[in-house]
């Protein structure tokens, strides 16, 4: 056998369809292991025409075509990019309009997308409208923050597309080059080494924060259609026994000896004996189920980064590809990008800042992140999680100690020794505290880890440093703290130990309070109408409130409706519109419930439902809504002649009558007099938002508004806690849900619990709520049977459906 020469090829070999595979493998993991789909799902590319996207196109192109999907072939075993199978490649082509001819090279993209690759990869063209954002006859080359600006519209062009085809997995052309600038520009920023991982390979789509069902969110929603992508049903006999094994591993010993012993209700109630001895006990007021989380999103994901440019130039000549090349990435004044690939390019560098050794650098800078993570988890499985109530948005857990290891070894007892453990200690300590943050804090970018110092030497006295020692607000008792948004209150307990309860930080009375707005509807659904018989107006889109919950609205009320914080001016009203003037101690249901879920100040950024003008009169029936109109029409409508002046004129006429004798021009005439009437009802109130920033006595909640803004505003509801005035939900429909949260957090965090009292997506959690719900009627009901009817159904029929 003769031994084959070694031939080493000077030139860029072009990449296979079996390592893209594998690198797609590599990144593209499941994100809801779990849950299973036989479905096909579309996956979205960004395509700009350059060399890398071109080559991302035909990749997906021949993987496609290689990965042949047939009857024969069980759903378990088709090719999947994370949980679905992979479907159809969406080419997204964005026309940005900054740069003369950019609309003719977006097409000549799509002509070589469908000629040159195939019909298995379909291009779409967004353009960017940019008066829309920057108003008409605005150039939007001479706004100061252009490039900012450009990307986050275009990644909202992306998103609307991803929207409509229902795309979760977007891909992007960065390759080994692009990674290897990023860290050059890190690096001359002066980057510590978390900021010189690079680009990462799979990561929420960013600067769109704001979408519903595509930052963070869109599970709950696939989950109650007809035909989700996420199903936990198993597809094929190996699932079901993989399965079948993995319940087996859950089954607890003690359960299952109670149920034997016991029985088993249908309720699944036994399942909740240790659950309810860490959940709030109630006595005056009603339970209240959790909010439900979000999850889901657009994932984007980068299989390119392990190759070089060379190799995708190479894959498209070989294949006979065709790019652009965009002019402006030759000039090295027009940003610092071009700069630094002008520098590379034409300048020999030294070897430490090479391809190869930048390279290198980040890998290891990601190894120390990892390790890191690894450890912070690990803290985190002795971290106490007591309660996360998504009512209100607070958190409240008892943090791990710290100790630094002792031995025999002389090193350790050395001060370099210990101080540079110290040092390590405060980064894991920083990496469980902005951890915790992300549950509760509004802001969707979290501190740095330097930024927490003051937070570690505070909830860890532990590592604190020797000179964090003399600071005199850590002396003593350990004492509140905000930071991005969030407030820290220490809660001492009995046998010393404290318990930090995190919590929104109150709004500023001079910023402006989160706010959302919904406007009346309209006239032409209600004109001739009684109120009962006013029509609906559809759902509005998922909002995001404050950063924290996604809230949606629907209303027929002649009004508008806002979601804006709870107040305490009108709580003294809404409290006696909840029981309609029963007895005292009865009339303390909404105290009780605000200081068993919201207490102190944290009542004062939940969420709350207000209508501009009171609204209880017409929606309990007690007056009509619409004026009498004109003695004129009184009399068309009473069928008076005109020519008849002994018949004296009605004081009223009914809907019937007048939409029974009145001509066309009349009712035109009657539509044109109720409209002013509107307008002048909604004019003689102030402007209404310049009226809310005046009323908030944010800084000291206690202080009574001008009555003035109390006859302009309405309570109706606190959806979060399902309260809302009796038959508001005939009017006004409100649905809350909360952002995302640290799944893996809390499962770390209450594994000192058999049971676990907070899990997103198991059947434990379906469970608790449903029996939170049933715990919530029997309360209701035996209420109403101990003081004889006196507490209105519509207390517990709040925003929230069962």
């Amino acid at each position: 056998m003769v031994t084959p020469l070694q031939v080493f090829h000077r030139s860029a070999r072009a990449i296979s369809a079996r390592e893209f595979e594998d690198a797609l493998h590599s990144i593209c993991r499941p994100r809801f292991p779990p849950a299973f789909s036989p479905r096909h799902r579309h996956i979205g590319c960004a395509i700009s025409g350059g060399v890398d996207s071109m080559a991302l196109a035909f990749l997906f192109h021949r993987l496609k075509q290689e990965k042949t999907l047939n009857a024969s072939v069980s759903p378990n075993e088709q090719f999947r990019v994370g949980d679905n199978i992979l479907g159809k490649v969406r080419a997204v082509i964005v026309d940005h309009g900054l740069r003369e001819g950019s609309d003719e090279e977006a097409q000549k993209v799509a002509h070589a997308i469908k000629t040159k690759i195939g019909d298995m990869v379909d291009p779409t063209i967004e353009t960017i409208n940019w008066e829309s954002e920057l108003g008409p006859g605005v150039d939007p080359k001479t706004h100061p923050s252009i490039e900012p600006l450009a990307r986050k519209l275009r990644y909202a062009a992306i998103a609307g597309v991803c929207l409509r085809h229902n795309i979760c997995s977007l891909f992007t052309g960065h390759h080994e080059d692009d990674q290897y600038e990023t860290i050059l520009m890190r690096m001359i920023s002066g980057r510590g080494y978390r900021g010189l991982q690079g680009i990462p390979n799979a990561v929420d789509i960013p600067e769109c924060y704001d979408i519903h069902n595509v930052y963070q969110s869109g599970y709950l929603d696939d989950q109650e259609s007809t035909s989700p992508f996420w199903t936990r049903m198993p597809t094929g006999k190996r699932m079901k026994k993989y399965l079948k094994y993995s319940l087996r591993d859950q089954l607890d010993p003690q359960t299952l000896q109670y149920e034997i012993a016991y029985g088993m209700r249908s309720d699944g109630s036994q399942y909740f004996n240790e659950y309810q001895r860490t959940h709030r006990k109630w006595g005056d007021y009603p339970p209240v189920p959790e909010v439900d989380a979000e999850d889901g999103g657009i994932m984007i994901y980068r299989p390119l980064l392990g190759f070089g440019k060379d190799r995708l130039i190479a894959t498209c000549e070989e294949n006979g590809i065709p790019w652009f090349e965009d002019h402006t990435n030759a000039d090295p004044t027009f940003t610092p990008r071009n700069a630094i690939r002008y520098l590379v390019k034409h300048h020999q560098l030294p070897n430490a800042l090479q391809k190869p050794a930048i390279l290198q650098l980040a890998a290891r800078c990601r190894a120390r992140v990892a390790a890191e993570e690894a450890e912070a988890g690990r803290v985190l499985e002795r971290l106490y999680v007591h309660d996360l109530a998504t009512t209100a948005g607070t958190v409240e857990a008892e943090m791990p100690r710290f100790r630094l290891p002792g031995g025999p070894r002389l090193s350790r007892r050395s001060s370099v020794w210990r101080k540079r453990r110290l040092v390590h200690y405060r980064t894991i300590a920083a990496i469980v505290i902005r951890r915790l943050l992300s549950l509760v804090t509004p802001n969707h970018n979290l501190p740095t880890l330097a930024d927490l110092d003051y937070s570690v030497a505070l909830l860890f006295p532990e590592l604190r440093l020797p000179d964090e020692k003399e600071i005199p607000t850590l002396q003593g008792e350990p004492k509140g703290y905000m930071i991005s948004g969030v407030h820290l209150d220490p809660l001492i307990q009995p046998n010393g130990s404290v318990r930090w309860r995190l919590s929104r930080a109150p709004y500023q009375a001079k910023t402006p309070a989160p706010t959302l707005r919904l406007s009346q509807s309209a006239l032409a659904s209600r004109f001739l109408k009684e109120p009962s018989e006013w029509a609906w107006a559809g759902w509005t889109k998922w909002k995001l409130w404050d950063g924290r919950y996604w809230i949606r609205l629907r209303h027929r009320v002649p009004c508008p409706v806002r979601v804006a914080p709870f107040e305490a001016v009108y709580q003294k009203d809404f409290r006696e519109g909840l029981l309609l003037g029963q007895k005292v101690k009865h009339k303390e249901l909404l105290a009780s419930m605000l200081k068993a879920y919201a207490p102190g100040r944290i009542r004062y950024t939940l969420p709350a439902v207000y209508a501009e003008t009171d609204l209880s009169g017409f929606i309990q029936g007690n007056e009509s809504y619409w004026p009498q109109p004109p003695e004129h029409l009184r009399r068309a409508a009473a069928g008076i002649a005109e020519d008849d002046h002994s018949t004296p004129t009605p004081e009223t006429v009914t809907t019937k009558q007048l939409q029974k004798h009145l001509t066309k021009e009349q009712i035109h005439e009657l539509l044109w007099f109720y409209k002013e009437w509107e307008d002048e009802q909604a004019a003689s109130f102030r402007d209404y938002d310049e009226v809310w920033e005046e009323s908030r006595y944010l800084s000291n909640p206690s202080t009574t508004s001008p009555q003035s803004h109390k006859n302009q505003r309405k309570l109706l509801a606190l959806p979060t806690l399902g309260l809302s005035l009796p038959g508001i939900y005939d009017w006004v429909q409100c649905e809350v849900r909360y952002r995302k949260i640290d799944g893996d957090l809390l499962r770390r965090g209450t594994s000192w619990q058999r049971f676990k009292f907070w899990r997103t997506r198991d059947a434990g959690f379906s469970l608790r709520r449903r029996e939170t719900l049933l715990e919530r009627r029997e309360w209701l009901g035996l209420k109403r049977r101990e003081m004889v009817g006196e507490v209105p159904v519509s207390v517990a029929d709040a925003f929230r459906s069962d």
